[in-house]
């Protein structure tokens, strides 16, 4: 019984993350399908925007339980991020394209701002593990996340659920949220190379 506790608890995590890779998936096909010309029925937006909440959700979960289980591994180090940035990414290249923009209020220029802070922050962790330096994500990462994963459900209604749509005081919120990621993201990237810079001016003054 022991051990099979164990085993769970080694694998669960990782079998979470795993699943939220298939709800993105999921998320993307019922996405893909909606249109703004569509006001009859706002089920499947709502549903989209339901799968998105429980597959951001579930990255908490799977890490908390990582954590809390000690049971921490290399797949679900590699994994979770590349889950987390599909997810959101993907959301917001579909959110930027026909038929849902323009009324999602994403267009092509946020998506590659999100796209090149997460190459560059991605490229600098990779140089600096790649030599056996632990470089973990942050809290203002973390919090970067979490303000995109509530920017994708606020621009989804806003383009796909008619009453939503219409609304003055959604669309508003939904504008000051786009504006509250696109700055968070951007600025989300300067400790990142904060302390990239800090890490290879130890390394000059070593070798010299």
């Amino acid at each position: 019984m022991a051990g099979g506790m164990s085993q769970l608890r080694r694998t669960l995590p990782n079998a979470i993350t795993v699943a939220r890779l298939g709800l993105a998936l999921a998320f993307f096909w019922v996405a893909g399908s909606l249109d703004t010309a569509d006001t009859a029925d706002p089920s499947r937006a709502w549903s989209a925007i339901w799968i998105f909440i429980v597959a951001a959700l579930s990255d908490i979960l799977d890490g908390y339980l990582a954590r809390r289980w000690h049971v921490v591994t290399s797949f679900g180090r590699i994994l979770d991020p590349v889950v987390d940035k599909v997810l959101v990414i993907g959301g917001l290249v579909l959110l930027c394209a026909a038929p849902l923009a323009p009324a999602s209020r994403i267009v092509p220029w946020i998506v590659i701002l999100v796209l090149t802070r997460e190459l560059l922050v991605t490229s600098v962790r990779a140089v600096f593990e790649g030599q056996g330096i632990t470089f973990p994500a942050d809290r203002f990462g973390k919090f970067k996340m979490f303000v995109q994963c509530v920017t994708v459900p606020f621009c989804l209604g806003a383009a796909a659920i008619p009453n939503l749509r219409q609304s003055v005081n959604f669309v508003w919120w939904t504008d000051a949220i786009v504006g509250c990621m696109v700055v968070v993201t951007a600025f989300s990237a300067l400790p990142y190379l904060l302390r990239a810079s800090a890490l290879l001016r130890q390394q000059g003054a070593r070798k010299s």
